[in-house]
């Protein structure tokens, strides 16, 4: 039911858009570039610090059992 209820609003949206006339400057161009890159970066800066977390709850690499309190 709800998916209906998606599909038909977006059918709708889609459907009775009017043109904007809207304009865009190269500045915002830029700027969505520039959002693409910071978000690719952030996600891979999140990939390596959670990398063997991963590979462990995937299971293609068996959990750290090592004590690192060797002082």
């Amino acid at each position: 039911m709800l998916i209906a209820v998606f599909v038909t609003v977006v059918w709708l949206v889609l459907v009775c858009a009017r043109p904007a006339y809207a304009y865009l400057d190269p500045g915002s161009g830029g700027m969505m570039i520039q959002l693409l890159l910071g978000g690719f970066a952030g996600a891979a800066v999140l990939v390596r610090l959670y990398w063997r977390q991963l590979l462990v709850r995937v299971g293609l690499r068996k959990p750290d059992l090592s004590n690192e309190t060797d002082a």
